[in-house]
């Protein structure tokens, strides 16, 4: 072995964890899931992508588009945020705004602390220097695990006057659901695979700066 490896796996380490800390701030003013509602009163000539919302790590924001048909034209999209806190309220779902509100507030602090533990990572070498970047690697299992138990949250405290009687039930995750005559639709939006590529990169230059590290001594 050369002496000239570990120094090259050492740049191949800094690159890749800045190549993850770019993703990972790109993901931050990214989409991360999207979620829809299509019913027949929302016909699909009028509403393609149906009641669509965007979840953001620091809030929900509205996925519509301008309606244009035959029938109708809209300069401005619909708020479907609004839109779905309406359908929701008919049997006694919480608003939307209700959830997740200490962790979007949060939200940007934690980025900032994480990207810095990788860039501390960069240059320190001692014990237990993984710790420093495990936090950023795990950000789209986090998201996902609290993305559940949200849904999870709402679709078990519906309230008694709702105008429709619905047993208590797990939304949609991932794929396609229904509920009442809504059928449901979650999938994951480009923030979360720029969120999943940078936990990648990320967690591949920690392999690569702990086998260099071991092979030191």
């Amino acid at each position: 072995m050369t002496s000239e490896q570990p120094d090259q796996r050492v740049l191949i380490f800094r690159g890749l964890a800045l190549v993850g800390l770019v993703l990972m701030a790109l993901s931050f003013f990214a989409p991360l899931w999207w979620v829809s509602l299509k019913a027949p009163n929302y016909p699909e000539h009028t509403f393609p992508d149906g009641v669509r919302i965007h979840m953001h790590w620091t809030g929900v924001e509205n996925g519509c588009k301008p309606r244009e048909s035959q029938e109708v034209f809209e300069d401005e999209a619909m708020d479907c945020v609004h839109e779905m806190n309406t359908i929701n309220h008919y049997i006694g779902m919480a608003p939307i705004e209700k959830g997740a509100q200490v962790e979007f507030t949060i939200a940007p602090y934690v980025f900032v602390l994480f990207g810095l533990g990788v860039i501390a990572a960069l240059f320190y070498s001692g014990p237990v220097w993984w710790v420093l970047m495990i936090p950023a690697i795990i950000l789209p299992l986090a998201f996902l695990i609290d993305f559940t138990f949200w849904l999870w949250w709402f679709g078990h405290n519906l309230h008694e006057w709702a105008a429709f009687t619905v047993k208590p039930f797990m939304p949609t995750v991932l794929g396609e659901g229904k509920v009442a005559q809504f059928n449901t639709y979650a999938y994951p939006h480009y923030g979360m695979l720029l969120s999943a590529a940078s936990a990648v990169t990320l967690a591949l230059a920690l392999l690569i700066r702990r086998k260099q590290l071991q092979e030191k001594g």
